[in-house]
């Protein structure tokens, strides 16, 4: 075989051996259709009015959230990032043509050489099975932030959704008291006509049932935003809610604070959670690092054609470089210094979380004491100033203004003990947020 030959087979085979590397990256391993139901968000379909739970409406935000909906397709990403890690070099072919073009005894191609060398980098220090570990912790990062962004998006339906029982609960209060002021109005126009009451009364009604329209028409509007809201979070609308089951029905008394740092230490606050896995990465990038450190061989092996007497002969050969000036020493110590900071972060937000529990406890017990306190105390005592207000009324000794008085005092009074309650339960959300209860005693609270 001549040297021509041989220089038209090494050309070829280089060509076919790229081209199918090349089918082989681009070349789809599923069809179309495959592809898009693996990576397209199906439209939620068309959902009849229900009514829903705590559980229900953060079973439906944590399937159906389209934020945690596209934050999932991250582990694709991650997985891919740790196959590509644990690629190995691909060999270099090589061809040089030597002692050609020259002058006197070089002059002509009888002296020309020809040598075709393959050559493979060689990884030394375990350099793959490090990448493949750091790709791994960084898709332990990307799953603990959407944990956390999963938490907070959860936290954030949970308060939506005690927001619209509250909203849902004012309405009621509000209608009552639309109603009330209404048929007391009624009353005293009759009066009126019939000479035994006072146009000043009627007036001073008329202005009251004016104000209390004025309410109950916020108070749906109001009422409508809350269930919207709520509905956003799973990306639906008010028209899928049919109704809101539970009622804010304070315990006797809170979650003790041990039982919550106990959830904390054993389940883990998500944030937590985030930094180990930062912590864990830092520390793969350290290995990483380290066996950047050892030099690489590279070795190769080819064919060598002289046309001075038509001779073969096989090359072979080996190189590493001289770490005299880069052993990577300066990226080791940066990735050891990396160690130190994550490390001491995640014991920094340690002691936060800790510290925001017990804050959040003592509010807990704080607005606690204060729905308590109206439920038990101020709430009767209305109720009876009511009664004895009627019964003087009916005796003739009190105006109707005052048995209205008496009366949206009272409603007053349970607008009050409903902002405590709620108040309460935005703030048992936050204490079992940093716990990382998944909202049990929240659930149990809205039953």
């Amino acid at each position: 075989m001549n040297l021509s030959r041989i220089l038209f087979l090494i050309v070829i085979l280089s060509l076919l051996s790229q081209v199918a590397a090349a089918d082989s990256l681009i070349t789809p391993t599923s069809t179309p259709s495959e592809t898009i139901s693996r990576n397209q968000v199906p439209p939620s379909s068309p959902r009849n009015p229900t009514s829903l739970t705590l559980g229900d409406v953060l079973a439906r935000t944590a399937e159906l959230n389209p934020e945690l909906v596209t934050l999932g397709f991250g582990g694709e990403v991650t997985d891919g990032r740790i196959a590509q890690a644990g690629m190995a070099p691909n060999p270099s072919l090589s061809l040089s043509v030597e002692n050609f073009g020259g002058t006197g005894i070089m002059r002509g191609s009888e002296v020309m050489e020809v040598t075709v060398q393959a050559s493979q980098l060689i990884e030394r220090g375990d350099k793959a099975g490090r990448r493949i570990v750091f790709a791994e912790r960084e898709r332990d990062i990307a799953h603990a932030s959407l944990v956390l962004r999963r938490s907070d998006i959860l936290a954030a339906s949970a308060n939506a959704f005690a927001n619209a029982l509250a909203e849902t609960k004012r309405l009621s209060l509000t209608e009552e008291q639309l109603k009330l002021t209404k048929e007391t109005f009624d009353l005293a126009s009759q009066r009126l006509e019939a000479a035994i009451g006072s146009p000043s009364e009627v007036a001073r009604l008329r202005a009251a049932l004016a104000s209390a329209q004025a309410d109950f028409a916020r108070a749906q509007a109001n009422c409508t935003i809350a269930l919207s809201a709520l509905a956003a979070s799973w990306g639906g609308s008010a028209a899928d809610i049919a109704e809101i089951k539970g009622a804010l029905n304070l315990p006797a008394s809170p979650p003790p604070l041990a039982r919550l740092a106990t959830a904390l230490s054993l389940s883990g606050n998500p944030r937590l959670g985030l930094l180990s896995s930062v912590v864990a990465s830092q520390r793969a990038a350290l290995d990483l690092e380290t066996a950047r450190g050892a030099a690489d061989v590279t070795l190769g092996v080819g064919v060598r054609r002289l046309n001075e007497g038509s001779s073969t002969a096989f090359v072979v050969g080996a190189s590493i470089p001289l770490t005299f000036r880069d052993d990577n020493s300066g990226n080791i110590r940066a990735a050891r210094a990396m160690v130190r900071v994550a490390e001491q972060s995640l014991r920094a937000a340690e002691v936060e979380q800790r510290a925001a529990l017990v804050a959040v406890h003592a509010e807990l017990l704080a607005v606690h004491a204060q729905a308590t306190a109206i439920r038990r105390e101020a709430l009767p005592a209305a109720e009876e100033a009511c009664i004895s207000v009627q019964y003087a009324y009916d005796n003739g000794t009190l105006a109707f203004i005052d048995v209205l008085d008496a009366r949206r005092a009272l409603i007053t009074l349970r607008h009050d003990l409903l902002e405590a309650e709620l108040a309460y339960a935005l703030v048992l959300v936050r204490a079992e947020t940093i716990a990382g209860t998944s909202f049990a005693e929240m659930k149990a609270l809205l039953k």
